[in-house]
């Protein structure tokens, strides 16, 4: 199932967030989304999830969810969202637990915790847990609906470098196994070219598209310190740097 955004305006009183965006999120890719601050990242991937209609435009679905899928759109959230009292297999089966799937959700609960490498953490308390735990957890719930789409607003943002960088390693590691469709938001520009199979760049507000870069590398083959990938990053940040400057002087003005 793919995504669409067409001729997409939406405003906040008499605030233009989002003009005329018009975008097309392929199936099995990741698209990544950067900009400067306020530029609208988080409110396109609201418009996309559906929590909000734009004020002129369309969001539409091409295509039918895949073979298994509970909900065709779910999201990860920066502060991961996990209920304190469940524990991490309670938290996963949360999202399973209107479908009345009998025996079946114990098997996709057991699928997923092996997949984040969460098996041996089954019984634990979201306190005992640790950031990094914390998201696989959000991962592993997000996965067992099966989605067609995830919406995943600055999912790492929250953690320690150590931690991200085992977290994008992880990401990669489950896209290659099943490669998934996602939206990733994200102001870390490293995170944009490790991850998105595509990067979509964002002017200041009102958010408009002053790019897309497509980046060909395998994403198992991307690595930490690759040349090719610093350049891609650096090239980034000359796309943005004047605009998020910009950005930061309205902001502080605001």
């Amino acid at each position: 199932m793919d995504l669409k955004l067409q001729e997409v305006t939406h405003r906040y009183g008499d605030r233009d967030v989002l003009r005329d965006v018009t975008l097309d999120i392929p199936t099995g890719r990741i698209t990544c989304i950067v900009g400067p601050s306020g530029c609208g990242k988080s409110t396109l991937l609201r418009l996309l999830g559906g929590l909000e209609r734009p004020t002129h435009g369309d969001v539409v679905q091409v295509g039918s969810p895949p073979e298994g899928c509970l909900n065709a759109l779910t999201y990860i959230f920066q502060d991961f969202a996990l209920l304190p009292w469940r524990t991490v297999a309670g938290n996963v089966a949360l999202v399973l637990e209107d479908h009345r799937l009998g025996a079946r959700q114990a098997q996709i609960i057991a699928d997923v915790l092996e997949r984040t490498r969460l098996t041996d953490f089954a019984s634990a308390l979201p306190k005992q847990l640790s950031g990094g735990m914390k998201q696989r957890v959000a991962i592993a719930r997000a996965l067992a609906v099966n989605p067609a789409v995830m919406l995943m607003d600055e999912p790492l943002s929250a953690l320690d470098s150590q931690t991200r960088e085992l977290l994008m390693d992880d990401l990669v590691g489950l896209w290659t196994r099943t490669p998934f469709t996602a939206v990733y938001v994200t102001h870390n520009l490293a995170e944009a070219v490790r991850l998105g199979h595509r990067i979509v760049v964002l002017s200041r507000r009102p958010g408009q598209i002053s790019e897309i870069v497509e980046i060909d590398a395998p994403l198992p083959e991307r690595r930490h310190g690759d040349a090719a990938l610093d350049a891609q990053q650096a090239y980034l940040w000359g796309l943005m740097r004047d605009e998020a400057a910009a950005a930061d002087a309205e902001l502080v003005h605001v």
